[in-house]
């Protein structure tokens, strides 16, 4: 019996029932640069080892690719844990965070691992990559799930369970006689895995990369304390409130607790923003100008008025200046390789104008401040003039603020540059992670939609735009920051799923972005809902969600 498949270009062929997509992408492996690592039938990303039964449209994704990326980095993990658990089954191993093209894993018993145990490792893994050794793609039922989680005492895995039918079946993948379960497409085999390394760094190890693109050179690795730092205090954290996975937020939301936990996580932001407010004051009259910077979605606007509240508070006047109305003009403003406009680039501030106003205001002139028009591309000047009493800080928001080159006429004793992001500690097991990236396009959905008229298509559309311009103008100067604000909320995840799920279920299947689109329906799956009327208004959550106290300013 064979089936038909439509494939990439609107080529249809048939194969026999029961080819596999890696089968089937062995025949178009040459129209693409870069190694094909997983396949998408009928839209919904899979596994390149899945056997095909039925007709149905085919298509690719590559390495060098977000998500190609993340097929890559999944499987560069497992080969990993295999090998400590071949050498080293003492250890106990968690997957954290990434520090840029890296991954950082920590030791969780306290078991140190010196030079000659990492070089071990790495020989091992090396030696199943160049031997090609399958990972080995396998169906079990949610009855054979729950007998090997729980002779494995995973609690965790055990509880994410609850959300899946009692008919479906669960992916296992083997490498040797390793299994492991993990919530994604994986490598066939380990020889698309020849550039890593392993570092010693802290309390663990980080298994260094190359970056999309660079596949055949491996860039040293660039530590990022700061940001590490960060996400250390906030995994510490959840941990201590026994909030560090989705299975934790479950039980705690069916237990009647999640008002606890929105208080307690609440506070915790409201106690950080007035240290940084104390931080201003402290340093008296030095600091005029506090900058503040972050990727799409990471609660700017609304960190920003708090902070502000906070400023007052100490008896601080703050004074909002948006970096926004500096745009050049449009005629100015630079281009992208196809010709449409780079708002995101750093060259698109009047760079001039910008410093000559900060340098006047700090210098107790009048300066009459523009007001950009998105319409007409142009700068108007609408009345508006500025002039500093001795006790007011200037507060600049922007993507850009981290960036030297915005305020380099302030020297460093009399600016303060604030960096916020959400990065996310939540997880759905200890080697599967939510990613900090998709945390903040589930707010961006959700915001878009209530604040933009933009549905899910458009915002899914646009979002490997936005990215590129973070990666090029945001996270490069993100350990330039002063100070690490994390807008994250433990509990936001069940709150974004209210709201998420509908918008994401309407993105149409002929749509490329469906495949990200199921992707994210598939993470949201695991959660139990939560309302957001618990929320105060003052959250950074309903920047998002709606219902903000500071809503005029968003």
């Amino acid at each position: 019996m064979n089936i038909k498949l439509t494939l990439p270009d609107n080529i249809i062929r048939e194969y026999p029932a029961g080819t596999t997509l890696l089968e089937v992408s062995r025949d178009f492996a040459g129209n693409y640069q870069s190694p094909i690592v997983e396949g998408v039938f009928k839209g919904i990303g899979t596994d390149l080892q899945k056997p095909l039964t039925e007709d149905g449209s085919v298509d690719f994704i590559v390495r060098d690719t977000e998500e190609g990326m993340r097929v890559y980095v999944r499987s560069l993990l497992f080969l990993f844990l295999v090998a400590i658990k071949k050498l080293r089954p003492e250890v106990k191993i968690e997957a954290r965070n990434s520090l840029g093209s890296a991954l950082f894993c920590e030791i969780t018993n306290g078991i140190v691992l010196s030079k000659y145990d990492l070089q071990a490792l790495e020989d091992y893994m090396k030696k199943l990559v160049a031997q090609a050794e399958p990972i080995v793609y396998q169906h079990i039922t949610k009855k054979e799930a729950e007998k090997l989680l729980r002779e494995r005492e995973e609690e965790d895995r055990l509880e994410l369970l609850q959300s899946i039918p009692e008919d479906h079946l669960l992916t296992i993948y083997f490498l040797q006689d390793c299994g492991e379960y993990f919530f994604g497409p994986m490598l066939p085999d380990c020889s698309y895995l020849k550039l890593f390394e392993l570092i010693s760094y802290e309390n663990g190890i980080v298994i260094n990369y190359p970056e999309p693109g660079a596949m055949e050179e491996l860039d040293v690795f660039v530590d990022s304390p700061k940001l590490n730092k960060m996400f250390h205090e906030m995994e510490e954290w959840s941990t201590m409130l026994k909030c560090n996975t989705v299975a934790k937020l479950n039980s705690i939301i069916k237990a009647g607790y999640a008002k606890t936990i929105i208080q307690v996580a609440e506070a915790l932001h409201e106690k950080k923003i007035a240290a940084i407010a104390d931080e201003i004051t402290d340093k008296g009259k030095d600091v005029h100008l506090v900058l503040i910077a972050g990727p799409s979605s990471s609660g700017k606007t609304t960190f920003a008025q708090r902070l502000s509240i906070q400023l007052v508070v100490n008896g601080i006047r703050p004074v909002p200046i948006s970096m926004d109305d500096y745009y050049k003009e449009r005629l100015n403003t630079p281009r992208k390789a196809d010709g449409s406009y780079d708002f995101e680039s750093v060259e698109a501030i009047d760079l001039e104008l910008f410093n000559d106003h900060l340098q006047r205001l700090l210098a107790g002139e009048t300066v009459k401040i523009p007001k950009y028009n998105f319409r007409t591309g142009l700068r108007e000047y609408r009345g508006r003039e500025l002039k500093l009493s001795d006790d007011a800080v200037l507060i600049v928001e922007g993507i850009h603020g981290l960036n030297e080159r915005i305020s380099a006429v302030v020297p460093a004793r009399n600016k303060l540059k604030v960096y916020i992001s959400a990065l996310t500690p939540m997880s759905l097991d200890e080697y599967n992670r939510i990613q900090t990236t998709d945390m903040r396009l589930l707010r961006r959905l959700v915001r878009d939609s209530q604040f933009r008229s933009h549905d899910a298509l458009m915002t899914l559309k646009l979002w490997d735009d936005v990215r590129r311009g973070e990666e090029k103008y945001i996270f490069p100067f993100q350990e330039e920051a002063d100070i690490i604000f994390n807008t994250t909320l433990v509990y936001e995840f069940a709150v974004l799923k209210k709201y998420a799920e509908p918008l994401l279920q309407g993105v149409p299947e002929t749509e490329a972005v469906y495949t990200n689109a199921q992707r994210l329906l598939d993470l949201l799956s695991h959660v139990t809902p939560l309302d957001k009327e618990l929320i105060p208004q003052n959250s950074i959550l309903r920047e998002f969600v709606g219902g903000s106290a500071f809503k005029e300013a968003l």
